[in-house]
């Protein structure tokens, strides 16, 4: 009984959920986006960027708190205080894009191209700046390194889930081979992060969303140049995301 009653609970706290966010994206999303266009053509595109990024920033945090989910931050004065430099991070759930926007940095993401075709939230992940792939098309990932290259020597800042796909269990898995290419050979720093619990708030496949305790580690940033080779850098960076996560497990 005390199963099925928390089963209830959880699919009305996602229906308010839902409802809740097409509200805030739909309508104030709308508004900033307009605001956003004002801005650039009384000042300018940076402007405008930046006004972007602080909203996106704080819908972070809110997303967490209209959750109902406390977040613990470590590390925080491991963020650099400019780029270029690329995030790499675990991926449990649909949750960590909006944790990484509002506690680390609000960077463009490397993401499938089906996020762009979101309504107003599509307008968003452009703006940031991200690099979105088309997985149906097998020229697209050597696209998306190719712009993935260009916005590293523009100095931007990317976030990058090399793992490719959420996790099924919160375990970190394998990354990807290459998913690490562009920071090595172009020697940019890489920030690992380390997410726990929000595969709690929501697992891949599921449409429930549940309140959760959530923990961001943020751990020195890394010097590619350090490393022999791609495969070298890659495996050290899920080392230290790896070991993390499976300590938070544990406690």
């Amino acid at each position: 009984m005390k199963t099925f009653l928390k089963v209830i609970q959880s699919i009305l706290f996602s229906i308010w959920l839902f409802i809740g966010f097409v509200g805030v994206v739909l309508v104030y999303g709308s508004y900033v986006l307009i605001k956003a266009k004002i801005i650039e053509k009384r000042k300018d595109k940076k402007s405008a960027d930046d006004y972007i990024r602080n909203v996106v920033s704080w819908f972070g945090r809110v997303t967490f708190k209209f959750l109902f989910s406390k977040v613990k931050v470590i590390g925080k004065e491991n963020i650099p205080k400019e780029g270029p430099y690329v995030i790499v991070s675990n991926h449990q759930s649909i949750f960590d894009i909006p944790l990484i926007l509002g506690y680390v940095y609000p960077s463009g993401f490397i993401a499938k191209e089906e996020l762009s075709k979101i309504p107003i939230l599509g307008k968003f992940i452009e703006s940031l700046g991200s690099i979105l792939i088309d997985r149906k098309n097998p020229k697209s990932g050597a696209i998306a390194l190719k712009r993935f290259a260009q916005a590293i020597q523009q100095e931007s800042i990317l976030t990058v889930f090399p793992e490719g796909t959420r996790s099924l269990d919160g375990k970190v898995n394998e990354f990807k081979k290459g998913s690490l290419l562009i920071p090595f050979r172009y020697n940019v720093k890489i920030l690992p992060v380390s997410i726990s619990g929000t595969i709690n708030m929501n697992k891949k496949g599921s449409f429930l969303i549940k309140p959760s305790n959530v923990e961001l580690k943020i751990h020195q940033p890394i010097e590619p140049k350090s490393f022999e080779n791609e495969e070298s850098l890659r495996n050290y960076v899920r080392d230290i995301i790896s070991k993390e996560v499976e300590n938070n497990e544990k406690n």
